[in-house]
């Protein structure tokens, strides 16, 4: 397993090129909100209207988990993917240069973790069912990897708050993001979980997972409104993504302005979900 060592692009890259540097914890890019996306569009696709607001505001550092390179031959499932994504010989080096281009619409800072998203992770997943099933228990041990390095950016960048995503949707990846939530908050850390988008539009997605919190999360509406533009170009640059994410949803505009609407109440915005303070 990669080691998950990061590298870091800038907010000003075209699409048609990206580079990577080591992260220079020893000259920190300061960001008040940090956000942690599974793979390289979620963030951008859930909350990107917020992560417009917080670079406005004190600086977003959007961290992508899963943006490793496959380590070894791609299994059937992967190949698959990839047919779907276009036949891409270079599917996550496409999907990086596609972020970067979001991340400039946005504004944001971007990090990219050398995780292998979970088609890559040898034969532990090899289906949809699989992929949006329970975590496999030989993928116990990369949350520990994960947290290492989450934990020298977070020393580094001093946030005040992080945004992780809620689970809605229940793919692998998202959930062993979902559950870092607990070591992360022992940092003293204000930790908010976003509605994973287009997921959280299926039906009793974004219920689910909120009801295994046991009445403990207490929802938080972000006005949107002069930024929903901006989420909708960032969301246009993940061209090789979008027919797939899609394909059960509808047109993307359409269903994203549709969704911030139902959670604004007629206008636009995203929801959060935060640990509601206990009594004294």
């Amino acid at each position: 397993m990669p080691s998950g060592k990061p590298s870091i692009g800038g907010s000003r890259l075209p699409l048609g090129s990206f580079e990577t540097v080591p992260v220079d914890v020893s000259n920190p890019v300061a960001a008040d909100a940090l956000f942690v996306s599974p793979h390289l569009d979620d963030v951008a696709l859930s909350c990107g209207g917020t992560v417009a607001l917080e670079a406005r505001r004190g600086g977003a550092l959007v961290v992508t988990v899963f943006a490793g390179r496959p380590g070894e031959a791609l299994n059937a499932f992967a190949r698959f993917q990839h047919e779907r994504w276009g036949h891409l010989d270079d599917a996550v080096g496409e999907r990086r240069r596609e972020d970067a281009a979001a991340m400039a619409v946005l504004g944001a800072r971007f990090t990219w973790l050398e995780f292998p998203d979970a088609i890559y992770r040898g034969n532990l997943y090899l289906s949809d069912d699989e992929l949006f099933g329970p975590v496999k228990s030989e993928d116990a041990p990369i949350a520990d990897g994960i947290i290492e390095t989450l934990g020298g950016l977070i020393r580094s960048v001093r946030p005040s708050r992080i945004y992780l995503p809620l689970g809605a949707g229940e793919h692998v990846d998202h959930q062993i993001c979902s559950a870092l939530e607990a070591r992360l908050r022992t940092l003293g850390l204000d930790v908010l979980f976003y509605e994973d988008f287009p997921y959280a539009a299926t039906p009793d997605a974004v219920e689910k997972r909120v009801a295994r919190w046991m009445d403990r999360l207490r929802p938080l509406v972000v006005s949107i409104g002069e930024t929903i533009e901006t989420r909708l170009a960032a969301i246009r640059c993940y061209r090789s993504q979008l027919s797939t994410i899609f394909r059960h949803y509808g047109q993307p505009d359409d269903v994203v302005r549709e969704f911030a609407r139902s959670v604004g109440a007629g206008d636009y915005a995203e929801r959060f979900w935060q640990i509601a303070q206990e009594e004294p």
